[in-house]
């Protein structure tokens, strides 16, 4: 069951981290704000895989712990790309040349 939690959680943040970056690259969407989104999306996604695992009436421990994991892995992931972004619009900030004469 570990492993399977950790292909899904493979197969939902590499797909993710390579659109957030090209969006970035495109101009379509900031990395700060794709960043914040997936760590909105990360605690749904949490509820989400604890709803799957954990059925109703069941105490379901494990099922509670991986979901858990999986929510807080995406939330950190999505504050790590808010971070970055953070630090890429501060940087252009100051190395921004005024080309006025």
């Amino acid at each position: 069951m570990d492993v399977l939690m950790y292909l899904f959680l493979a197969a939902l943040l590499i797909p993710a981290n390579i659109f957030m970056i090209k969006w970035h690259r495109s101009g379509i969407l900031p990395l700060w704000a794709s960043g914040i989104l997936l760590a909105i999306l990360g605690v749904g996604l949490g509820f989400v895989v604890g709803g799957i695992l954990v059925g109703p009436g069941n105490a379901g421990q494990g099922g509670s712990l991986m979901a858990a994991f999986v929510g807080l892995i995406t939330v950190a992931n999505g504050l790590i790309h808010f971070l970055i972004g953070l630090i890429i619009v501060i940087g252009k900030l100051f190395t921004k040349k005024n080309t006025q004469v």
